[in-house]
């Protein structure tokens, strides 16, 4: 009777710390998701735009942001690795009809569509990022936004300047 008693006390003991733990879990399981849907569509919306794009500045940022969320997306898999996250292997439906309606854009108005939908899409990151980096359970995935934060400011303060002219 004891032993039982024992063993009620320790799951008793336990279950905060089992919830607090997938808790944690499940904050950093939708971070990587959003964080990577978000960065995969980035990089697919620079390809749009450097291949048919006209204007230099918009072609400009365009590869910039293929360096730095080339670079970021490694930065957020490896630390989704080490805390033993999954990475999304595709681009989710709102983000895919975007992209099309990138491709499908008359050349007279990619430019400023790009734009646009840069603006929008660095917004969120920066909420997203900027939650995780203050809220989200300590870890490499933690680290990786803070890492990361200063960079997608740097490209909202950027893309906000070149959407204004």
């Amino acid at each position: 009777m004891r032993l039982i008693s024992k063993l009620c006390l320790l799951l008793l003991t336990a279950a905060p710390s089992l919830a607090a733990d997938d808790a944690a879990r499940s904050k950093a399981t939708d971070f990587v998701t959003s964080a990577a849907t978000s960065n995969m569509f980035e990089v697919e919306a620079a390809k749009i735009e450097t291949a048919k794009g006209k204007a230099q500045d918009a072609r400009g940022f365009a590869d910039d942001m293929l360096k730095d969320h080339g670079r970021a997306g490694s930065m957020l898999a490896d630390a989704a690795r080490e805390d033993g996250i999954a990475l999304p292997t595709a681009i989710d439906d709102e983000h895919s009809k975007k992209l099309e309606a990138l491709r499908q854009s008359d050349a007279s108005i990619l430019d400023q569509a790009y734009l646009s939908t840069q603006v929008t899409a660095h917004e969120e990151a920066v909420t997203l990022f900027a939650d995780y980096a203050q809220k989200g359970p300590d870890g490499a995935l933690k680290r990786a936004a803070q890492k990361i934060l200063p960079d997608l400011r740097m490209h909202l303060t950027r893309i906000q300047g070149l959407a204004s002219k």
